[in-house]
C-alpha cells in the first residue's frame, strides 16, 4: 500500500513539474520580451538638471511597441545624431509638423507656451523652426550645458529609443 502511495506521489510530482514548466514557459513567452526591453543607465552630465542629476540611475524602455507614440513633454532616450554609439536623455518638445519658437526665455510650440523648467532656456536665445516629417525636436532641461536640438537640429524618429520610465516624468 505504501508503494502505491509513493507511486501516486511520484506521478503527481511529475505532473506538477510539467505544469510548472509550461506555466514558466508561457510566462517567459508572454512577459519575457517586455521585461527584456527595460534598461538601467546612469545619467552623464548636467544637461537634464534639475529633472535628472549627474550620476543618477534611470530606467528607460527600448520601445519596439508599435502602439507607443512619443508625446510632447515626455523625457525620452534617443541615439545621438552626431556621436555614433552615444544615447541622449532629453525632453521631447516637438513632433513632426510642429512650429517651434524660442524667444526671450520661453519656448512656444504651435503658438502655446511649453511647460519647461526655468533653466531650460536662456533669455538671449532665439530660434524658429518647423519640425520636419519623420523627426522630433528635443531639449535638455539645463540650457547652459545641454547639447540638444538647438545645436544639432531636429532628430530622425528612427533615432528614438523609447521613454524614460523611472523616475517618472510627464
Amino acid at each position: 500500500m505504501q508503494a502505491h502511495h509513493q507511486n501516486i506521489a511520484l506521478k503527481l510530482s511529475r505532473n506538477l513539474s510539467v505544469v510548472s514548466l509550461r506555466v514558466l514557459g508561457l510566462s517567459l513567452l508572454l512577459f519575457g520580451p517586455a521585461m527584456a526591453s527595460y534598461r538601467l543607465a546612469p545619467v552623464h552630465g548636467a544637461s537634464m538638471e534639475p529633472t535628472l542629476w549627474d550620476g543618477q540611475s534611470v530606467v528607460y524602455r527600448e520601445s519596439t511597441d508599435i502602439h507607443w507614440r512619443p508625446r510632447r513633454g515626455q523625457v525620452v532616450v534617443f541615439h545621438s545624431p552626431t556621436e555614433p554609439g552615444h544615447r541622449y536623455v532629453k525632453r521631447l518638445i516637438g513632433l513632426p509638423g510642429d512650429e517651434i519658437k524660442i524667444s526671450r526665455g520661453t519656448v512656444w510650440v504651435n503658438g502655446k507656451k511649453a511647460p519647461l523648467p526655468p533653466s531650460a532656456i536662456e533669455a538671449d536665445q532665439y530660434l524658429a523652426t518647423r519640425v520636419p516629417e519623420g523627426s522630433f525636436f528635443a531639449l535638455g532641461d539645463h540650457a547652459k550645458v545641454s547639447f540638444d536640438s538647438r545645436s544639432f537640429g531636429p532628430v530622425a524618429m528612427s533615432n528614438l529609443v523609447g521613454p524614460l520610465v523611472y523616475p517618472r516624468h510627464p
